[in-house]
Parts: C-alpha cells; structure tokens; sequence
C-alpha cells in the first residue's frame, strides 16, 4: 500500500498539535494556489505533510521554491502511484501531530483557518474530531447553515452533514483514534472512493467531543462538466466509475457502522446521497456523455427500499427524448438557484 518512495524533510520540530495532510498527483497548478494560501498560516505547532505520487517532479519543484528561506516543518513524500484510498491513509499512518487535517491539493484554505483549529484542539482536551465547514464556488455559498458548536453524538452529526462528509478537506481527527480504525479503512482502499470517510465514520463511532466549525474555512472548487466527460470518455468508451464510488463503494462504506449508529442516521445519509447519486446520473444521460445501462439493476439491489429510488425509477424509465424535454425546461427554471448542500 505505501509503494516506494522518498522521503525529504524540513524544519526543527518533531512534535506538533496538528498535521496537514495533502494527496495530490499531477496538479501543479492547483497545488501551488493552495500552498500560497496555506503557507503563511503554517506555525511552530503544525507540519505540512505531502504524499507526491505526480509522473514528474513540477510539484515538487513548485515546493521548493515555495518554502525555500522559510522555516516550514514538513515532511515530503514523493512516490510511485497508489492511488488516493492508499494516499489518505499512508498520510494517516506517517503524520505526527496529536490531530491530522486531510486536504485536497485542488481546495483552498481561507486566512487564519489553521490558527482556529489549533484554538480549538488547545481548548477542548477531550475533543476528537472537527468537520470544518466549506463553501462552494464562492464564500457566501455556504454548505451547511448552523452555528459552531458540539453535536450531541455522532448520530447528529451523520444526520446534519449528510453527504458533506464525502469531501476530504474537511476532516480534522485525533490521529491516535484515527488509527484504531486503519483495519477497517483497508478494506475500502479501491483506488478512489472513501477509505479516509471509514476512518472519519470510525471516529466518529468512538467516545469523544465532535465539533462543528461552520466558517467557511474552505472554498471548494468543483470539478467541471468538460473535465467529467474528458475522464467518463475513454477512447470513445463511455466509463464512469461515478456510480460505484459514490452510489455503491459509499453505500458498503456508510454499513460498515451498522450498531454504532441508529437505523434512523444511517437511512437518511444514504438516502440523501442517493437523492444526489441519481440526479448526476441523469443530467450524464441526457447529456450523452455518460449511460444507466446496467446501473439501473445496482440501484434496485441497493436502494430499491429507499423512496428516492422510485422517483428515480419514473425519470429512468421515460425515453430519452422526453428526458431531455424535460431537462431543458428544469434548466431555464432553476438554472440560477443557488445551490445547497444541506437538507
């Protein structure tokens, strides 16, 4: 899982209160923007940790002159690829603050983001977990509406989020909880999906302080519907793993917790991702860069006991045509609402 690799270091600490821990393959470009926003709010009591897995060495060149004359504490891993599931959890694994903050190379982090972390880990001894809340495009679209503080219990907390939990820059955790559940988290290590949600979901499960940090701290850039269909076509073969990384991998994920949290939580965070799920199926179909064909079937054997499948069944059983017909007029209708992210 770790694949080979080297390790290059810097700074003149070995202890720290909290980890940031960044993933990325070749993205140059997003990397950098992301580093120059974090850079500056990095202090004595954080480490940058980076596992590189990139075909060439740009970003790690872009590093370098990044953090050339700075005393940055930090730990730089570059290696072959293994893909982001066994990314996560080797930053997990080789990460050394009391608390690990995983963040996606293409996110951006908002000023004096890190030093509100750390007040929290220093005020709260027996906290064990910190969503950080993001907005979406721009900073006044906000992902979850509701003041900063505790839930009362990680069922709360799986209900409020819903399928926010799905974006990786968001989990803060005590890493020494975190690594209880590595055991469970290898079993989900596909490629891309959500290993690093099993170990947030672990957590989670476990005794602790959760806490919400509404901000934002984090803009999240989407990825877009030219890079969608540049990925889903594939030598002029349709193949989207969309469906299985967010509709089956995150179902068997989200049951790994069966008994550590209530029927109730864990049936509407799933039906609130598949509520999502069927949607982008369908906005691909009508758009001709993505099909059901055999998804449909996964669906029914999945989710056929959840109302949203048989809404969803109507739209998929219509011609396409028709769909589209009906695209078109959903799309001069809502096609300047703002999005939410929240129920």
């Amino acid at each position: 899982m770790n694949g080979n690799f080297d390790c290059y270091r810097g700074g003149s600490n070995d202890t720290f209160l909290l980890s940031f821990c960044v993933p990325t393959y070749n993205r140059p470009k997003e990397i950098k923007n992301m580093l120059e926003g974090l850079l500056p709010q990095i202090t004595d009591d954080v480490e940058l940790v980076i596992r590189d897995d990139s075909s060439d060495f740009e970003s790690k060149k872009i590093f370098d002159e990044l953090v050339k004359g700075k005393n940055i504490n930090y730990q730089y891993f570059k290696g072959e690829k293994i893909g982001l599931d066994a990314a996560n959890l080797f930053l997990l694994r080789n990460s050394r603050g009391r608390f690990m903050w995983w963040f996606s190379d293409d996110d951006e982090l908002f000023p004096e983001s890190i030093s509100r972390i750390l007040d929290l880990i220093k005020t709260h001894t027996k906290l064990s977990l910190i969503w950080v809340n993001f907005s979406f495009e721009t900073k006044a679209n906000i992902a979850v509406e509701r003041p900063s503080g505790f839930f009362c219990d990680g069922n709360e907390a799986l209900e409020v989020l819903g399928k926010n939990i799905g974006l990786l820059s968001t989990y803060v955790v005590k890493r020494e909880t975190a690594l209880r559940g590595l055991d469970i988290a290898k079993r989900h290590v596909v490629g891309f999906s959500f290993a690093s949600t099993c170990v947030f979901l672990f957590v989670l499960s476990e005794e602790g302080l959760f806490y919400f940090l509404r901000g934002p701290l984090i803009l999240c850039h989407p990825t877009t519907i030219e890079e969608i269909k540049s990925a889903t076509n594939i030598e002029g073969k349709i193949i989207n793993e969309g469906f299985n990384v967010y509709g089956i991998y995150f179902y068997k994920v989200v049951h790994e917790f069966d008994g550590k949290f209530s029927k109730q939580a864990i049936r509407k965070i799933l039906s609130v991702n598949f509520s999502a799920l069927w949607r982008g199926m369908l906005v691909g179909w009508v758009g001709g860069w993505d099909t059901p064909s055999g998804k449909r079937w996964k669906m029914f054997k999945f989710y056929w006991p959840y109302p949203e499948f048989w809404v969803a069944l109507v739209f998929f059983l219509l011609p396409l045509p028709i769909n589209r017909i009906l695209y078109k007029f959903y799309r001069i209708f809502f096609s300047n609402r703002k999005w939410r992210f929240n129920w």
